[in-house]
């Protein structure tokens, strides 16, 4: 179960469920408030196969397992644009959802996170994106 505002076309934005049957399957931009479960999102993503841009952003009180967003985004070989602005990052959880990323990803937004960008592995993985703006 998802949930779905329609602000653009072909874009939309989950911030409570809703049945996945209500999100259109050409949609190319989705906006999560916080991560559902592994399998609603991995569900999710399945069903959007033209998803190429991700938005994320947490809830001030609640802290998600970003290892699931990885996960699901190996579902996603298109997505090319993440948005992870406000989402409480640590090195080790951009790592977890870089690890999901195919090697199109070009855009990646970090802001207002607590990234130190010192893990070598972190470092290792973002050199790989050669188109990463």
């Amino acid at each position: 179960m998802i949930a779905l505002h329609m602000a653009l076309p072909l874009h939309a934005h989950v911030c409570v469920s809703l049945a996945l049957y209500t999100i259109p399957e050409d949609t190319y931009h989705l906006s999560l408030e916080g991560l559902p479960e592994e399998k609603e999102l991995c569900d999710l993503f399945a069903a959007l196969p033209q998803l190429t841009r991700l938005t994320c952003r947490q809830k001030p009180e609640y802290r998600s397992d970003f290892t699931s967003l990885g996960l699901a985004l190996k579902q996603t070989p298109h997505v090319t644009a993440l948005h992870l602005n406000h989402c409480k990052l640590y090195d080790v959880n951009l790592l977890d959802i870089l690890k999901g990323c195919s090697l199109e990803l070009c855009e990646l937004h970090l802001n207002h996170n607590d990234l130190k960008m010192s893990d070598s592995p972190l470092m290792t993985r973002l050199g790989t994106f050669t188109n990463l703006q």
